[in-house]
């Protein structure tokens, strides 16, 4: 124990002392693609930190440039020993103004001290070609120079409009992309679509054609088409900027005539240019407000929106071991599909299953809304009056700025004794889960001599105390443990059946054990035979229903079980299907009392018998 606290102190130190070296090393560069850029063109500034640093600060480029989205690589190379890092970071940016610019230098703090780039001189110029028009050969034909691209200025822009600037966190903001076009534009592609990071994304259905029409801006007509929709729900809070949408059209513009007929007509006999041009939305700003922390429930689960839920049952009156089908539906407006699981308050002796799961999302009206409905299979094991307690789901109303709360009504369950079950008496008033407590209320003075230790002890070398040094590690290494088991209960059905096979088998056992003082006969061989199938069901996964004995030989046969132990496990259901169906009659010439004592006689070593077999079996799977 000494030396792995050691290992660890020593690995700690290590770690500790080492960060502030990879710190000290910090140093960033700067670089574009291209310095030399045509409007409406993109072009990538990369920027690589060394060392142990954070994102880079980006400088004010609007002017002359639009984000249309980033990346990011890191390197980790260890040379003799000296580890290095380093991290890459490319940002595309969409030229939309023409002139000489400068990239101001690129910034990233560490421990309150600032690293910066070199600044970057670039050109964005007018057309890709960047040279004069071509002259005409002498005593060639009249071939004119080709065209530059159509002006977008005010012809063709894409517009990005948000319906709410501020809102709460999870509450939706719906963004809708518009083409404006006062040129013939024949077709679109989106060329970089924005990185919604942060956002929980939800999609409008787009149709195959946009709906187009006629809006009139500053005495401009212009024709309009919606071409995206998006849903974005904020995951954290703080200010954020959706990035640009950068899509490429072709624009059909007339082609200028030349002086020989038969060129136009063979080079285009339409008389139309075509030309492909990218066109950039502009990045857009919203805040994103915290919830309240005033009258927040303890069971909000951060819901926002407007919901409402409801439950029923299948049947209200069932027998005991029957399935019963609790269905739950939340509805209303806000993100259908982060709902959380409702949290059930059944009585102690009712069993419950994992919920199948469905939705419908509904895109009309310009929001998202729908339905999540989860349906539960619940299986009562005692008979008697029984409530499903109301289901509450607690949301945020955004628009009243409040937290509400929707409740189902309680559901009134009768649960009558099924075949072969065992009933609790009645008027009793006891329940499985009632407890007695069992004590004294009276502590005696304890008169032994205290024991005494001599004062020069050293504390740090008595074994209990390197015992409770140890403890938290320990403690760790069991809250991690447990964490990966209560993971494994909830989504392996097959793990989580193997691992509660032994502890239902013991109810079940018990069961059969009070039929067997109360001298039930049948019942106690029907309950420790739903003792045997039920554990093999759920140790192997399979349902109990049509589960025959020649599939527990094969089966068993299959995972390598000892004969011998399968022999046993056999024996003891066969025993009980004959005595259930064809119980073995006592001589005649036997009293009652001792025909009594003989089948209780008989059941006790059976139990024991079945009992040892559920063991050993346990022990072999």
């Amino acid at each position: 124990m000494k030396s792995f606290l050691i290992k660890c102190m020593a690995l700690w130190a290590a770690l500790y002392f080492s960060a502030p070296v990879l710190a000290q090393n910090v140093s960033i560069t700067a670089a574009a693609d291209k310095t030399h850029i045509a409007l409406n063109e993109d072009f990538t500034l990369i920027v690589e930190v060394f060392g142990d640093a954070g994102e880079p600060k980006l400088p004010d480029m609007n002017a002359f440039a639009a984000l249309a989205g980033t990346s990011s690589s890191q390197n980790i190379q260890i040379i003799n020993g000296r580890m290095s890092s380093s991290r890459t970071y490319q940002y595309t940016f969409f030229a939309r103004a023409a002139g000489k610019f400068t990239i101001n230098a690129v910034e990233v703090e560490v421990k309150g001290q600032v690293y910066k780039s070199q600044p970057i001189e670039i050109e964005i110029v007018q057309s890709s070609s960047g040279g004069a028009a071509p002259q005409t050969p002498p005593g060639g034909r009249g071939q004119p120079a080709a065209p530059p691209p159509p002006n977008l200025e005010g012809n063709l822009y894409l517009d990005a409009k948000v319906d709410r600037s501020r809102v709460f966190q999870n509450e939706p903001v719906v963004i809708r992309y518009k083409i404006y076009t006062r040129l013939n534009v024949s077709s679109y592609g989106i060329s970089s679509a924005p990185n919604f990071s942060g956002f929980w994304v939800e999609e409008f259905p787009a149709p195959q054609q946009p709906r187009t029409y006629r809006e009139t801006i500053e005495g401009q007509t212009y024709l309009v088409a919606e071409i995206k929709k998006t849903a974005l729900f904020p995951q954290a809070v703080g200010k954020k900027m959706l990035e640009p949408l950068v899509i490429e059209c072709e624009v059909q513009t007339p082609r200028p005539r030349s002086r020989d007929i038969f060129d136009d007509f063979f080079n285009n006999p339409f008389g139309v240019r075509t030309s492909r041009l990218k066109v950039s939305s502009r990045p857009v700003d919203i805040e994103v407000l915290p919830l309240p922390e005033a009258d927040k429930p303890a069971n909000f689960s951060g819901a926002v929106g407007n919901f409402s839920i409801t439950a029923s049952v299948d049947r209200a009156q069932v027998k005991t071991n029957e399935a019963i089908t609790l269905k739950v539906r939340a509805s209303g407006a806000g993100n259908i599909k982060v709902l959380p699981q409702p949290q059930i308050d059944l009585p102690a002796d009712f069993e419950v299953y994992d919920p199948k799961v469905s939705e419908k999302i509904d895109y009309s009206n310009d929001q998202i809304s729908g339905s999540k409905t989860w349906e539960f299979v619940i299986v009562p094991r005692f008979q008697g009056s029984h409530e499903i307690k109301p289901i509450t789901l607690s949301y945020f109303d955004p628009r009243a700025k409040t937290y509400r709360a929707a409740s189902t009504a309680p559901i009134a369950l009768t649960v009558e004794k099924g075949a072969g079950d065992y009933a609790a008496p009645a008027g009793s008033g006891v329940s499985k889960e009632d407890v007695r407590l069992l004590g004294q209320d009276i502590r005696f003075i304890a008169k032994a001599t205290l024991p005494f230790r001599p004062l020069q002890e050293v504390l740090y070398t008595q074994p209990w105390f390197l015992m409770a040094a140890a403890a938290p590690l320990l403690a760790l290494l069991l809250a991690f443990f447990y964490e990966r088991h209560q993971e494994k209960l909830s989504t392996n059905i097959a793990y989580a059946r193997s691992r509660k096979a032994g502890g239902m088998a013991q109810k079940q056992l018990a069961a059969a054990k009070k039929l067997l003082q109360e001298n039930d006969e049948k019942s106690f061989y029907t309950e420790v035979q739903r003792a045997l199938m039920g554990f093999l069901g759920n140790k192997l996964n399979v349902a109990e229903a049509g589960f025959i004995t020649d599939d527990v030989e094969r089966m068993l046969a299959e995972r390598r079980v000892n004969a011998e132990t399968i022999h046993q496990y056999l024996d003891c259901l066969h025993t009980c299907d004959f005595q259930r169906f064809a119980p073995a009659q006592s001589p005649d010439f036997l009293n009652k009392k001792t025909k009594k004592e003989n089948r209780g006689k008989a059941m006790q070593e059976f139990y024991e018998q079945a009992r040892r077999a559920i063991e050993a079996m346990e022990k072999a799977l």
